[in-house]
């Protein structure tokens, strides 16, 4: 699990889309990108596309905290799968269990 937390601090992702979810917070699909500085190749080696949900409305409650990973796909923006995610990130109810399946994987880890 450390190991993956440091790939993914050495991995910068790029927003290319973004909607504001009823309530509060927001969707986004983002696109990785090497980090220049982390010059190590086995860092990365495929891009990658993924959606998360910002749950947290006030800017001052998302510091600290990074938003859940509900999808995660290889590939860049001219991928077909960029398609799926759209679709997904503009499905409030597809996004509902995409955040209930997460919570379930995060509590089975937590529980382990």
């Amino acid at each position: 699990m450390e190991i993956q937390q440091e790939r993914e601090q050495a991995i910068e992702y790029r927003r290319v889309y973004r909607r504001d979810l009823p309530g509060a917070g927001f969707v986004a699909i983002e696109l990785s990108r090497d980090d220049p500085s982390a010059h190590d190749a086995s860092v990365q080696d495929t891009p990658r596309m993924r959606i998360s949900v910002e749950r947290r409305g006030s800017e001052s409650r998302r510091v600290g905290h990074t938003p859940p990973v509900v999808a995660e796909m290889d590939g860049d923006d001219t991928a077909a799968g960029i398609g799926e995610l759209y679709r997904m990130a503009t499905d409030n109810v597809a996004l509902a269990r995409a955040l209930i399946e997460w919570q379930t994987r995060r509590k089975a880890v937590a529980d382990d």
